[in-house]
């Protein structure tokens, strides 16, 4: 038998979800750089209707369904505060990249300056104005080496404006430590060392640069964490207003009048005026849907049916109206209505059209005992 189907967050809950999947659908027909799920995430009014379902969710899944009690309510607490710290981790990436920032443009500038002074000192040495000077400027034993190294590196390529090219560059350093066994006048050895000592500095600044540009720049994982950040965060708002709710409804809950109906019928006898009496009937039912106060059916099989004076009119129930079974009365302290009612608040109890003894007299000494108001008219 159904209970406790939904109670009143079902039909939002659909709603927004329909609309949720609505946008999806539309998103997902056009060109999309990012998965829809995570598009949702980026529009303000996505997140509103996203929280509108969640919210609706959390009510009809915790409120009517699972029905929390107080201490439960508490435990949703870590439910919602762990979303929320999930959402601002993401918040740590802008911290660190603000950080490692300023760390980052000097670690730049050092390299920078490391590879104009590699340039220098190549050409110190290996420059046109200082080959052609050679012999002038030095001994003529440290001027043949020299001599010698602007033979051997004369044809290196340079730029339009005489500056030594990327590739230039490498290939000196390649050689490098075969230049050390090769020269030895102390000129040269004195310039190897201190060019020796430019590159190892320039591949320092080098490799600091890309540690820093690590730390100043988001992996993939991290941009795919920062697209779901918001959503998350407005789950966590949802369930901590469903939980707001919840609590309210805990602290003061609805009264309500319900109206018992059993075997999804409604006996009438209305002394040859059947059609009138149904009208009423029908009216009256209807407004009581209308304004909320709670159908419930109860499904007797022990009972006889009408007698043939009076008129049994069926009764459909509605969605959100709830069934129970009970096999005899001997079962009612037991059964599922019994149970079910002890957890309501329940004013008033409506039984018409029932005509049978022995289940309204069992009901009215129920509705003594729960402090409940059995209001009983046989007949209609």
């Amino acid at each position: 038998m159904k209970k406790d189907l939904n109670k009143p967050y079902v039909a939002p809950m659909v709603f927004w979800l329909a609309v949720v999947c609505v946008l999806l659908l539309l998103y997902g027909l056009g060109p999309a750089d990012v998965p829809e799920l995570i598009y949702l995430s980026l529009a303000p009014v996505y997140l509103l209707v996203a929280f509108a379902f969640m919210y609706y969710f959390f009510c009809w899944s915790l409120i009517s369904v699972f029905r929390l009690g107080e201490v439960g309510w508490k435990k949703v607490d870590y439910g919602w505060l762990l979303l929320a710290a999930l959402a601002l981790i993401s918040a740590t990436q802008a911290v660190r990249v603000d950080w490692f920032q300023s760390d980052y443009q000097l670690a730049q500038s050092a390299r920078d300056a490391a590879q104009r002074r590699v340039l220098a000192e190549i050409d110190d040495m290996l420059g046109s104005a200082h080959c052609k000077a050679a012999l002038e400027l030095h001994e003529p034993q440290d001027a043949a080496q020299v001599i010698s190294l602007c033979e051997r590196f004369g044809t290196l390529e340079r730029s339009a404006d005489g500056r030594l090219s990327a590739l230039a560059v490498i290939k000196v350093q390649q050689v490098l430590g075969d230049l050390r066994g090769e020269y030895s006048a102390p000129l040269v050895q004195q310039w190897l060392q201190r060019l020796g000592d430019t590159f190892s500095e320039l591949e320092h600044q080098r490799a600091e640069v890309h540690r820093l540009h690590g730390l100043t720049e988001a992996s993939q994982a991290e941009r795919l964490y920062g697209y779901c950040a918001p959503l998350l965060l407005v789950i966590a708002l949802a369930l901590r207003a469903s939980k707001v709710t919840g609590e309210v409804l805990l602290k003061a809950p609805r009264r309500r009048k319900l109206w018992l109906i059993v075997n999804r019928r409604v006996v009438i006898d209305g002394l040859g005026f059947v059609r009138g009496a149904r009208a009423r009937l029908d009216e009256a039912l209807r407004n009581w849907r209308v304004a909320q106060w709670g159908v419930v059916h109860l499904s007797c099989p022990f009972i006889a049916g009408a007698s043939p004076q009076d008129t049994p009119v069926p009764v459909i129930p509605g969605f959100y109206e709830n069934e129970f079974q009970l096999a005899s009365l001997g079962e009612f302290d037991s059964s599922e209505f019994v149970q079910w009612a002890a957890i309501q608040t329940i004013d008033v109890l409506y039984l018409v059209g029932e005509t049978d003894l022995s289940l309204i007299d069992r009901l009215r000494r129920w509705g003594e005992a729960a402090n409940i108001e059995v209001l009983v008219r046989e007949r209609i």
